[in-house]
């Protein structure tokens, strides 16, 4: 499965909001957000294995950030990414601040696209992430060093972004 080349749906329905979008225009990428959700579903209902598989390392993952860090703590930084515009994993982090879908629903260890954090540190006020993202393919995943900050609202921001 490939990453969506399209925005999360926080992002559309705020461009819609500001007037950037038609509703139509909306309606189709949510359509297609949701067509390729249920096209990754589909493919596990093929493959239990696999997908089970999956599940445990996904889950595995974060547990151990949950134990390090938190869930609370988790969930913000997941959902300060998501508000990047030129992050590819957006699309499917964009829920991170909903406590009824699981945590873990939000890493990919083995199938593509993928999603890891692999290195991890969040504090109170600031917190830094080591990522991998992209194809399940070592030679090709991106991996890069997010540096985040809480801001004046009293929510985590993304300050810096570099490539390892």
């Amino acid at each position: 499965m490939k990453l969506a080349p399209f925005p999360n749906p926080k992002s559309l329905i705020l461009q819609w909001q500001q007037g950037l979008l038609e509703r139509e225009e909306m309606q189709r990428l949510m359509g297609e957000h949701q067509r390729a959700i249920l096209e990754e579903a589909e493919t596990y209902h093929f493959n239990p294995i696999a997908g089970y598989l999956e599940g445990l390392a996904n889950k595995r993952m974060a547990r151990r950030l949950i134990r390090d860090h938190g869930e609370a703590a988790v969930r913000e930084v997941l959902l300060a990414m998501a508000w990047l515009p030129d992050f590819e994993p957006s699309a499917y982090l964009w829920n991170a601040d909903h406590w009824d879908v699981a945590l873990h629903v939000f890493f990919r260890c083995k199938s593509g696209p993928v999603f890891r954090v692999r290195e991890s540190m969040i504090r109170s006020s600031r917190a830094t992430l080591v990522i991998e993202y992209g194809s399940p393919n070592r030679s090709e995943t991106r991996r890069e060093r997010v540096s985040f900050r809480r801001h004046w609202r009293g929510e985590m921001e993304v300050v810096k972004r570099e490539r390892i």
